[in-house]
């Protein structure tokens, strides 16, 4: 299908480890400005991408030359959260606004675990700067082929701000972990928006048409009967961000009896969520690929 998670971060440990030693004595700004001539020829040989950005702005009523201009902007922001994911590696700090944050607060005070739903959009590796407790531990689902340099910074920077990193792995070791941690009273974060590596699924509308979710987050917070929270963390200015937090499961999630009908439940309100979190920020979409599968 074309559509398994990959996560991993462009560049090799050398040019990742000079970057972050740049970053600690230039301001983001800078580097955006330069990365700003670079972008077209990422868009010619990253066909792929291109095609998908296309469709989904020809899907949001775009048409002509600016739809270029449209899939430029979403490059250029990707790129910027990829530096500012950096500059927080160099010991750089970003300023928060928050929308719906005092939710996760109150679990992260209550006894008991919960699910947060991560994306593809916006900067959501900085929730770990600013969703934080001293009760609870997240324990966060990350891809395990990084690069030395990530995982190290990564693991440094998430480890003070009582965030564990739990690699995804053939093995599936990382499914034990993440009962081990709800079983704990603990949170766990994971992405729901593509499949990792599975080809379970529930069908949801996004956007207008037919798409499928991974089953696997779902159907884990129906059988642990857990809180769920779709979280975003989306870029407002070059040092601003904005922590998105929305409640997933619902009265009618919650008054189902079977696992799977939770599940599709659940599914089908983060969808919505997730839909008007794209809509309201355009160029903050990062799935690069035919998320319809058409």
């Amino acid at each position: 299908m074309g559509r398994e998670w990959s996560g991993k971060t462009h560049g090799g440990t050398f040019m990742q480890r000079r970057l972050i030693g740049l970053l600690r004595w230039t301001d983001v700004r800078v580097i955006y400005f330069f990365m700003a001539f670079a972008i077209p020829f990422y868009m010619i040989f990253n066909r792929k991408g291109y095609r998908a950005m296309r469709d989904f702005f020809v899907r949001r009523g775009a048409r002509g030359l600016r739809i270029v201009w449209y899939i430029f902007r979403n490059h250029f922001v990707f790129g910027q959260v990829i530096i500012d994911r950096f500059a927080v590696y160099a010991g750089r700090g970003f300023d928060f606004e928050h929308d719906g944050k005092e939710q996760v607060d109150a679990c992260f005070s209550e006894p008991g675990g919960f699910l947060m739903l991560s994306s593809h959009t916006g900067n959501y590796e900085l929730a770990g700067c600013t969703l934080k407790s001293d009760n609870k531990r997240v324990h966060a689902l990350v891809y395990a082929g990084e690069t030395e340099a990530i995982m190290e910074n990564r693991g440094r920077v998430l480890g003070g701000h009582s965030t564990d990193m739990i690699p995804v792995k053939n093995d599936m070791s990382h499914i034990f972990m993440m009962n081990a941690a709800i079983d704990d009273g603990d949170a766990v974060s994971m992405p729901a928006d593509r499949l990792l590596g599975s080809k379970k699924n529930l069908p949801c509308i996004f956007m207008g048409s037919e798409a499928a979710l991974p089953a696997g987050p779902f159907v884990f917070a129906a059988q642990k009967e857990i809180p769920v929270f779709a979280v975003f963390v989306m870029k407002k200015k070059a040092t601003r961000y904005t922590l998105i937090v929305r409640r997933v499961d619902n009265e009618e999630s919650r008054s189902e009896s079977s696992v799977r009908g939770r599940a599709a439940i659940m599914a089908k309100s983060y969808a919505g969520i997730l839909e008007n979190v794209v809509k309201q920020y355009p160029y903050q979409w990062f799935n690069y690929f035919d998320f319809w599968n058409q």
